[in-house]
C-alpha cells in the first residue's frame, strides 16, 4: 500500500563525501563562538537587555551550483544516498546513479533556470566560512532545503515571499535544493547578524476603515536563527500616538524554525482620510534572547465604502488569518445584509478576489483565504477558514442569517461544493463557477482503500450531496475551459437536478469561454459577478433552524453541526453518520445510523414550539438547555480523532531534550505549517513543559519513549529499539507486545487529560522516515494510528468509540 505521493518523499541528512576545497567566503565581521552554528540558549535576564533595530540583509555572494536531473523521469534516484548518507559530491556529467550534472551559475534574480517538467531537480552548492553565520533563504519552487544535514521546508508555489533560516557553521558547508521539474528554480540567499529576522514580505496584516478604531491583528512571519527554541516569547505593539501598547506571549518558537507571530493593533482613534500611512513599531523580547528587536513598519486606511482586508485569530492554532470585504453600496448602518462568501481559486488572495465583483445594495462580498493562495483545497484547515471567516463576519456586521449564499471559482468552486455540502445548514444557495467535484473526477486521482479512505472520506464530494435538499445550486462552466474540463460543470448539474429538481438547480454554460472569463454582464468580471446568479441567490432564503431534513457526515470530527443537532460520536469510524429530522406538531422524531451520542439544542426547538422529541423510538422531555443523548465517555466531537484533528487546536511540538534528530522534525513541522498554511505553532524539550501549556494546547510528543510519558492506557510501546502493537486477545481484551517493528516508524492520536495528543515516533537510525507523513496538506490525511516504512503502510486503523485498539478497524502486513 503506498503511502503519500512523491512530493513527499523528502530526505534528512547530506554530509561533505567527496567534495572538492569549497571557496572560501570573506568575513563579514559578525562575532560569533569559534565552531558550530550560533546558538541562542539561554539569556541573562539580570541586566537589561540592548534594543536592536534590525537593517536589511546583505546579499550573499553569488554561489555556482551543480544542477543534476535524473535521466529516468519516473525516479529520483539521488534520494536515497541523500537520505542514507552516501551522497558524493558531483561532477560535471553523468555520475553512478544516472544523474546528469552540470555547472549552472544562477542569475541576479537566483534563478538556476527550468528544467523537465517529469522530473526532480537537485542543487547543490558548497562554500566555506571562517565563522558561524547566519543567512536567510528564499528557495522558490522547490520541496525541500538541507544545510549541513538540517532541512527546511521550502516554497514549492515559488511565490517569492518566502524566507526560511540557514545557519553555517565555520569550515565547509553544503547547500542542497530538491526542486520541482517544468518550474524555474529561483535561490537567492542574505547575511544576517541578529538573532531573529522579521520577514515583511510575508505579512497578514488589515486595512484600517477611515472612523472605525476597532482592535485587530497583524501576523508577520519571523525567522528563529538560532539553534534553541525562544521561551516565553512577547510580540510587542509600542504605544504612539495612534496605537495602545498591547502584548500577546508566545510559550516557545522553534528553534531554527519559521512561525507566524501576531500583533494585537488597538488604536486609539478612527483614521481621517483614505490613502492615510499608519506607522507603528513592533519589538519581540525573549529570555532566551541576547537583545530585544524592534521594527518600523506602515499599513494602510481605506474609505468606509471600500474593499478592505479584515483580520482575526483562527481557533485552530491562534495564527492570524484575513479575508476580503466589498461592502454593500448605499450602505445604511441600520438595516441586516445577505452576505455571499466566495472562494478563491488557486494562486489567488482572498480580498484580491473582492475586487473582482460589483457591489450590491443588498448583501456583502466575503472572500476568505484558504490560509495561502494554494492552501489546502478548501479541505480541512482550508474549509475551517471558509468557515471562520464567515463567524468573524457574521459578529462584525449586520447579516441576516436566513441570507447566506457560497460561491467560488476554480479551486474555489470545489471549496463551494465540499464547504457547501460539509456545512449545509450554513448557506441557502451554492454557487460554484468553473469548479470540480473532487480530485478522483478532476484529476484522476486513485481513490484510497481501507482505513485512508475513511480518514479522507471527507473528499469524495458526490458521497454528500443528498445534503443539498431544500438548498438551491446555480453551476457556471466555460464550454471550453481548458483547466477544469466542463464535464464537471455537467456532472455536478445532473447530480444536483436529481436532489433538488428543476426547480432547485440552474446550470449556465458560457459558449468558448474559458476558465476565467469576462463580458458585458456585469461591472465586475462575468465569471464570478454572473447577475443571474445573484438574482438566484436573492430570491431564495433558508431557514437555520430546519426541523425536516436529512444530515449526512463523514465524521463528527469534520462535519458535526446541523440545524439544533450537533453529533458527538459515531459507532464505526469506516461509515458516514446520517440523521433524518421530522416534525409533526410539537414532537420532532429522529432516526439515525452509525450515530453513536448526539446533541439536541432544547432551548432553540422550544422557540419553535417542539416541546418533546423521539430519537430511533426513545421519547425525551425538552428542557430550555443542551439535551445529550447517548455515552459521553469515549470518543466525542473534540476528541475523535482521526490524526489530523489533533491540528485543530492550538498545538505545541514536545521532543526529548538531547534528541537533536526530533528538535530538527519540530522545527520542519513548524516551518512547514508557516510556509504553507500561514499557521502558528510551538516546540520545546521535554523538560521545560509545563501544566499551563498542557492546559492550552494540543501536545504532539515527538520520539519520547512511552515508557517516559507515565501512562499506562496507550495502546502502542515504542522506544528506539521498536514499535510494539497490540492485539485482541482470547478474552476480547488487548494483549500488548503482539507484534514488533523494529524499522519503522508510528504516528497515532489519542486522548489526554481532556484534550487530544498527538505522537510520532520511529526506530533509531530511522527517524527520516518521520518526514514522509507530514500532515498538512488537503490529502494526507491518516487514520487514528499508522505504522509505516519507506514506501508502504504496515499497519494502519482506527480504535473504537471507546478508544480500544480493535484490529477489525484496521489492516496490518
Amino acid at each position: 500500500m503506498r503511502l503519500f505521493r512523491w512530493q513527499l518523499l523528502l530526505a534528512v541528512g547530506l554530509p561533505l563525501l567527496g567534495c572538492p576545497p569549497p571557496p572560501a567566503i570573506p568575513d563579514s565581521g559578525q562575532e560569533e563562538e569559534d565552531g558550530g552554528a550560533p546558538d541562542g540558549g539561554e539569556a541573562d535576564g539580570g541586566e537589561e537587555k540592548p534594543l536592536v533595530l534590525p537593517g536589511e540583509p546583505a546579499p550573499f555572494p553569488k554561489l555556482g551550483w551543480m544542477v543534476g536531473v535524473s535521466s529516468d523521469p519516473y525516479r529520483d534516484p539521488a534520494l536515497r544516498p541523500i537520505e542514507e548518507g552516501t551522497f558524493q559530491y558531483p561532477a560535471s556529467g553523468m555520475d553512478s546513479l544516472g544523474v546528469y550534472w552540470r555547472d549552472v551559475t544562477p542569475t541576479d534574480a537566483g534563478s538556476l533556470g527550468t528544467w523537465s517538467s517529469s522530473q526532480i531537480v537537485w542543487a547543490v552548492t558548497y562554500f566555506e566560512l571562517r565563522s558561524p553565520r547566519k543567512f536567510v533563504m528564499q528557495a522558490d519552487r522547490a520541496l525541500d532545503v538541507f544545510v549541513n544535514g538540517v532541512r527546511q521546508p521550502a516554497d514549492a508555489y515559488g511565490s517569492g515571499q518566502m524566507r526560511i533560516p540557514l545557519l553555517a557553521f565555520q569550515g565547509a558547508n553544503l547547500v542542497a535544493v530538491r526542486g520541482l521539474g517544468g518550474r524555474e528554480l529561483r535561490i537567492r540567499l542574505w547575511e544576517v547578524t541578529d538573532e531573529v529576522f522579521l520577514n515583511q514580505g510575508d505579512r497578514t496584516a488589515p486595512d484600517f476603515v477611515v472612523g472605525e478604531a476597532s482592535p485587530t491583528y497583524l501576523g508577520i512571519a519571523l525567522l528563529n536563527l538560532t539553534s534553541a527554541p525562544l521561551f516565553d516569547a512577547v510580540a510587542r505593539v509600542v504605544e504612539s500616538d495612534l496605537f495602545e501598547a498591547s502584548s500577546q506571549s508566545y510559550p516557545a518558537l522553534p528553534p531554527s524554525a519559521v512561525v507566524q507571530l501576531g500583533f494585537k493593533l488597538q488604536p486609539k482613534t478612527g483614521f481621517p482620510d483614505a490613502g492615510y500611512p499608519v506607522p507603528l513599531q513592533l519589538q519581540v523580547e525573549s529570555p532566551s534572547l541576547a537583545a530585544s528587536y524592534q521594527w518600523n513598519l506602515e499599513l494602510s486606511t481605506v474609505a468606509a465604502d471600500a474593499v478592505r482586508t479584515r483580520t482575526f485569530l483562527s481557533p485552530d492554532d491562534s495564527s492570524v488569518q484575513k479575508y476580503g470585504v466589498l461592502p454593500p453600496s448605499s450602505f445604511d448602518p441600520s438595516r441586516d445584509y445577505a452576505l455571499v462568501l466566495s472562494l478563491h481559486g488557486a494562486g489567488v488572495d482572498g480580498p484580491s478576489l473582492a475586487s473582482a465583483f460589483s457591489k450590491k445594495d443588498w448583501t456583502y462580498v466575503v472572500t476568505p483565504t484558504n490560509r495561502r493562495p494554494f492552501g489546502f483545497d478548501w479541505e480541512e484547515w482550508g474549509r475551517m477558514n471558509a468557515l471562520f471567516s464567515l463567524d468573524d463576519a457574521m459578529r462584525a456586521f449586520r447579516v441576516d442569517p436566513t441570507r447566506v449564499y457560497l460561491t467560488g471559482h476554480s479551486m474555489g468552486g470545489h471549496g463551494t461544493w465540499h464547504v457547501g455540502l460539509t456545512a449545509p445548514g450554513r448557506f441557502a444557495v451554492l454557487g460554484p463557477s468553473a469548479g470540480w467535484s473532487s480530485v478522483y473526477s478532476y484529476v484522476g486521482e486513485q481513490r484510497p482503500a481501507g482505513p485512508f479512505a475513511w480518514a479522507l472520506a471527507h473528499r469524495d464530494t458526490l458521497s454528500y450531496i443528498q445534503n443539498l435538499s431544500r438548498r438551491a445550486a446555480y453551476i457556471i462552466h466555460g464550454s471550453a475551459d481548458d483547466n477544469v474540463p466542463v464535464r464537471e460543470g455537467r456532472d455536478m448539474y445532473a447530480a444536483a437536478l436529481a436532489v433538488v429538481g428543476d426547480a432547485g438547480v440552474a446550470y449556465h454554460e458560457e459558449p468558448g469561454a474559458g476558465h476565467w472569463w469576462d463580458g458585458p454582464a456585469s461591472p465586475g468580471t462575468d465569471c464570478v459577478d454572473w447577475p443571474p446568479l445573484f438574482d438566484f441567490m436573492k430570491a431564495r432564503t433558508l431557514d437555520p433552524l430546519e426541523l425536516d431534513f436529512t444530515f449526512i457526515s463523514p465524521s463528527p470530527a469534520y462535519s458535526a453541526k446541523h440545524s439544533f443537532l450537533t453529533l458527538h460520536s459515531s459507532e464505526r469510524p469506516d461509515a458516514d453518520l446520517t440523521v433524518t429530522s421530522s416534525r409533526s406538531g410539537s414532537i420532532v422524531t429522529l432516526s439515525t445510523t452509525n450515530v453513536r451520542s448526539l446533541e439536541m439544542d432544547g432551548q432553540a426547538l422550544l422557540g419553535r414550539g417542539v416541546t418533546s422529541a423521539a430519537v430511533n423510538g426513545q421519547s425525551y422531555s425538552l428542557q430550555a438547555g443542551p439535551l445529550f443523548i447517548g455515552p459521553k465517555g469515549g470518543k466525542g466531537r473534540d476528541l475523535h480523532g482521526p490524526f489530523n484533528q489533533v491540528f485543530h487546536r492550538p498545538f505545541c511540538y514536545v521532543y526529548p531534550d538531547e534528541a537533536v534528530a526530533y528538535a530538527r522534525f519540530a522545527s520542519y513541522l513548524s516551518s512547514h505549517w508557516a510556509i504553507y498554511g500561514n499557521g502558528l505553532s510551538c516546540a520545546l524539550p521535554k523538560s521545560k513543559l509545563t501544566s499551563q501549556l498542557r492546559a492550552s494546547h494540543n501536545l504532539i510528543y515527538l520520539g519520547v519513549p512511552s515508557a517516559e510519558l507515565g501512562r499506562t492506557d496507550l495502546p502502542f510501546q515504542w522506544d528506539g529499539q521498536g514499535i510494539r502493537m497490540p492485539s485482541a486477545s482470547a478474552d476480547g481484551g488487548v494483549a500488548p507486545d503482539a507484534g514488533s517493528y523494529d524499522d519503522a516508524a508510528l504516528a497515532f492520536v489519542f486522548p489526554e487529560g481532556g484534550r487530544l495528543a498527538g505522537f510520532f515516533t520511529a526506530t533509531s537510525g530511522r527517524e527520516r522516515y518521520l518526514y514522509r507523513a507530514v500532515p498538512f496538506s488537503s490529502w494526507a490525511g491518516k487514520p487514528d494510528y499508522l505504522v509505516w516504512r519507506i514506501g508502504s503502510a504496515q499497519a494502519a486503523g482506527f480504535f473504537d468509540a471507546e478508544w480500544k485498539y480493535d484490529p477489525g478497524l484496521g489492516v496490518r502486513q
